[in-house]
């Protein structure tokens, strides 16, 4: 049996003790990579949030993100463009695009769009705090090059280090001062720019899985 967290292995192990479950974590597609971290423009950036509005998680989120985080982003940064994109956005969220964020609907099969919001943004902001979720867009922003401000609960289940791959924030205004603090410090966002999309080249990718479970399916065949 197999799980894609901790988290999840501990849930296993707790319901049936006899049993050993294999972690096979999520992981960002192919196309989702970048080929190398092209530079960015921290001056004039661009903060991403992507999601599926159908999950109450990411609608709340998008709530906290233009209320409290944009406004008060707007304000220092005054030429930062702040984008919330996904599935059912225009149905599903309670604003309109206007002076502080700027919100995409997007089709369910429009990856096109996906690829070029990823590819082309300077910082992926996820202040998520409801439980669960599989986190992909997380892995998709650390494939594409694309440092990540996330709550805990964001980034539960990945093995992100806070600082390193990561920077983590616990309120509204801790999601202010990270993103201030890495838009502020070109070493610091490159740092954890690289370490991230490396750690997602090393744990995250196709390849990584597919021999990962290679080895779990050999087990399987010899028990």
């Amino acid at each position: 049996m197999g799980g894609v967290s901790e988290a999840d292995r501990k849930e296993i192990r707790s319901l049936e003790p006899t049993i050993n479950p294999v972690i096979i974590p999520n992981c960002a597609g192919d196309e989702m990579f970048v080929e190398k971290l092209a530079p960015k423009n921290l001056k004039k950036p661009t903060i991403l949030f992507i999601g599926n509005f159908d999950w109450l998680q990411n609608t709340e989120a998008v709530t906290i993100l233009a209320e409290k985080i944009a406004p008060i982003i707007h304000k220092r940064i005054p030429e930062a463009r702040i984008l919330v994109a996904g599935q059912n956005a225009h149905k599903k969220l309670p604003l309109k695009s206007g002076n502080n964020i700027e919100v995409i609907s997007l089709a369910q099969d429009d990856s096109d769009t996906v690829l070029r919001l990823y590819k082309t943004s300077t910082l992926f902001i996820a202040p998520i705090f409801g439980p669960g979720g599989t986190r992909l867009k997380i892995l998709a922003a650390m494939a594409s090059g694309l440092p990540v401000i996330s709550s805990q609960t964001g980034v539960e289940g990945l093995n992100l280090e806070n600082n390193k791959h990561v920077l983590i924030a616990n309120t509204p205004d801790e999601f202010v001062e990270q993103t201030l603090r890495i838009l502020g410090d070109v070493t610091l966002y490159e740092a954890v720019r690289k370490r991230s999309y490396d750690l997602a080249v090393k744990e995250y990718s196709w390849k990584y899985i597919a021999n990962k479970l290679e080895i779990v399916y050999k087990q399987i065949k010899k028990s």
